[in-house]
């Protein structure tokens, strides 16, 4: 059995294992959302602390009564943000909103953290976060944004879209253009069209071609048919093919 410390005491690292191997059996020994939160305190390997606050944040709405103390107790961490996003409890929300301005290089897991009020994240936040020039803040963004694409404007959409187009990072064009694929607008269609070069970074034509495909619209087909005039006889000729053939 676990060896309950003093509250000042930080758990050693034969505990730490300990309790470690007790989360992995948690139908076995289910720790309740009580003993997590007196435990998270005084761990100090990350990876376990993490793995307790998702175990918290699991308990539902219930257990923010524990998470909201551990915040101001313990300040801005990992394991409290996704504690936060878990529990579903609106007060989460406004804890993560209130730690964002400060979040530093934690800031795209808070926005990450968000996500899980989707609609309810103001469009000004989702904003800052595709415009900073970090890899993991644009991800974030992206996330965020899905939940608003069907419901901002098409040129909207494109505005917040065309830079992280012009990223020089293949994940965050392909991120981008998964989103849009959820719009079958003429100009949306257009632009995702235009990633499909042959000197596209890796992966990005190949995932603008699949995201025509995975329209299925009228336009969308016309547009990969107009595309094997240009990549006839390339490494993207297959893949065309296969999206086409699909259709």
């Amino acid at each position: 059995m676990l060896t309950v410390v003093a509250p000042a005491e930080q758990l050693t690292p034969d505990q730490e294992l300990e309790l470690s191997k007790r989360l992995a059996q948690w139908r076995r020994q289910p720790l309740s959302p009580e003993e997590l939160a007196a435990l998270l305190p005084k761990v100090s390997d990350p990876a376990l602390a993490l793995a307790i606050g998702e175990r918290l944040g699991m308990a539902g709405p219930q257990a923010f009564e524990l998470i909201g103390p551990l915040c101001q107790q313990l300040g801005l961490r990992s394991a409290l943000i996704r504690a936060l996003s878990i529990c579903h409890h609106p007060n989460a929300k406004e804890q993560l909103l209130q730690w964002l301005p400060q979040a530093g290089e934690l800031e795209p897991e808070v926005l990450r953290a968000l996500g899980c009020w989707g609609n309810g994240i103001d469009l000004s936040i989702i904003t800052n976060a595709l415009e900073a020039p970090g890899q993991q803040h644009r991800l974030a963004g992206i996330e965020l944004l899905t939940f608003r694409c069907r419901r901002i404007s098409t040129e909207q959409l494109l505005s917040l879209c065309e830079p992280l187009l012009d990223d020089l990072r293949a994940e965050v064009v392909i991120a981008t253009l998964r989103l849009l694929q959820r719009r079958d607008e003429p100009e949306i269609l257009q632009r995702i069209a235009a990633c499909a070069t042959v000197d596209a970074l890796p992966g990005v034509a190949e995932m603008a071609i699949q995201a025509l495909g995975c329209i299925q619209s009228e336009s969308s087909r016309q547009l990969l048919a107009q595309l094997t005039q240009d990549l006839q006889q390339t490494r993207l000729e297959e893949a065309l093919q296969r999206q086409l053939g699909a259709q």
